[in-house]
Formats: C-alpha cells, structure tokens, sequence
C-alpha cells in the first residue's frame, strides 16, 4: 500500500509530463491562431469586390452610363472598399441626386443611385431640378419632356432664377398662369412669358413688389381686360406700361400723374441690348396704356 501511494505521488509530481501537456496546448492554439490569421488574410486581401449598380430608379440609358463609369474604378476586395470614396465617385455624374452603397455578400458592392427629377429646361443643352441644380442628362431626349419650362441665364444665377419661377407662380396661380418661359439678363432684367401668352419684363428694383402688386391688379381692376394684355413693362417706379394685343381698339386711360411715371418706356434698343428672345418678350404694340401702382 505505501509502495502505491508513492508511486501516486511520484506521477503527480512528475514536471515532464506536466511541461509536455502544457506544451501541446501551446502548440495547439498557435496553429490555430496563425491558421485564422492567414485565411482571414486572404478572405480580406481577396480579388477586388464586384462593384453592382442596382437598377433601381434608374432608365436603360442612366444605367448603362453609370455601370459603365463604375467598372472603370477600383474599389478594392470587399472588406477594405471603401465606401465614401466610392460614393464621392459616384457623385461625379451631376445628374445623381442621391447615391447609397452597401456591403452585400454573395453580390459585392451594391450602388443604389437616385437620379435628379427635371422641372424645367435651362439653356439649350441642360435641365435644372427644384433645388436650383443646373445638370446635363444622360441623353438629348430628356431635354424634349413635355411640360418642362425653359428657364435662360447665368449657371451661377440658377438657384436664383429656379426660386423666382416657383414665386411668380404662386403669384399668378389665382389667375391660372404659370410660368412658360423665363429669362434673367446679364443686366438683371427678368422676362417672363406665361403659358396664356402674356409677357412681363421687369427690372431688379423692387421687382418681388412689382410683380405681386400686377398680380393683384390682374385680379382686381384688369380682370375684364386681362385676355386683351400682350405684355407689361414693370420698369418704371411708379407706374407700368400695358401693351393691348393686336386689333383691340379699347385702352385703359393714364391714370398717373407722376412725372417719373409718365416717363418714355426704355427703347427698343436696350431691350436688344439685354438678349431677351423672342419666346420671353415681345416689342411694344402702338397702344400703349400706363398704370399706376
């Protein structure tokens, strides 16, 4: 009995065994370690990701361009792409809006662009959206979309020129007239030709003013005339100048007893001076009648 419980004692206390046991364990988890660290290597520093553009609110020809533009980059393997730069890529085609980019395993780098709605046309060549953002779209035909409003002027003016048409609008809505076309000068003279045919041209001075106040009038005081105005001419201080279209006989007598007012309207050579074309102003007729405000 006492040769068994030291023989007990002896396997207990035996450091070899102990040392080798411990080892092994070592041994164990370092493989493991480095086994995960080389496959996770090469799971993250795998062949460049799929770059995916989704279909999603976009027409044939949007995304077409945009996959075309998206396979040129290189987005790196799936887990180092990085995003944001990805989305400031994207943001380069003015004509996206909006732009969202996700990890998808088993697709790759999904981009889910949202393209700029068109409210009006600007220049020949571009449209503008409700934000003032002036962009040129991916085909000609979207420049021939019914019921766009062609707006005219300096690019840099555009967030200017867009709210303008959104508040003579709101001005004229009483009177079912809306803006058609719309012109801002070099000079800051605005003509504006709405979808019945009248033609307003105005200058920068208190032209918010100006405008509203003739909305009212139009409303008021004008309102069994209204069909027969061909254009106004806002440019006087206190007063306005009406131009009757052709073959109406009837005119609306001076009213105003202001010397300014009664001043002689701007001649037909500043009005060319100023570039207003033909489908935004219109020259004076022989029948001339000024108002005051």
């Amino acid at each position: 009995m006492d040769t068994t419980a030291a023989s007990v004692n002896k396997t207990a206390l035996n450091p070899s065994k102990f040392l080798s046991a411990k080892m092994w364990i070592t041994i164990t988890v370092v493989l493991f370690v480095a086994i995960f660290f080389v496959v996770s290597n090469r799971i993250y520093n795998s062949q460049p990701a799929k770059v995916v553009v989704n279909t999603k609110n976009l027409d044939a020809a949007q995304y077409e361009t945009l996959d075309k533009v998206m396979g040129k980059k290189e987005a790196g393997s799936f887990f180092t792409a990085v995003l944001p730069e990805l989305k400031d890529q994207v943001m380069e085609q003015d004509w996206i809006s909006q732009v969202d980019i996700e990890r998808k395993w088993g697709e790759g780098i999904v981009i889910t662009a949202l393209p700029r709605e068109a409210i009006a046309r600007f220049g020949s060549e571009h449209l503008i959206d409700s934000q003032g953002k002036v962009y040129k779209p991916v085909t000609e035909s979207e420049l021939l979309q019914p019921g766009l409003i062609m707006l005219q002027g300096d690019a840099d003016q555009s967030t200017l020129i867009m709210q303008q048409m959104q508040q003579v609008n709101q001005w004229f809505a009483p009177l079912e007239m809306q803006v058609e076309d719309l012109v801002l000068t070099p000079r800051m003279t605005w003509a504006i030709k709405f979808d019945n045919g009248m033609r307003i041209i105005v200058d920068n001075e208190h032209t918010s003013q100006k405008l509203m106040n003739l909305s009212q009038l139009l409303q008021n005081q004008l309102a069994d005339k209204k069909d027969n105005i061909a254009s106004t001419d806002l440019r006087y201080k206190n007063g306005f100048v009406i131009d009757w279209k052709a073959n109406i006989e009837e005119t609306t007598p001076s009213s105003s007893t202001n010397d300014e007012a009664k001043s002689q309207p701007p001649s037909k050579e500043n009005i060319v001076e100023e570039k207003v074309t033909g489908t935004a102003a219109q020259e004076a007729s022989a029948e001339e009648s000024e108002i005051p405000l």
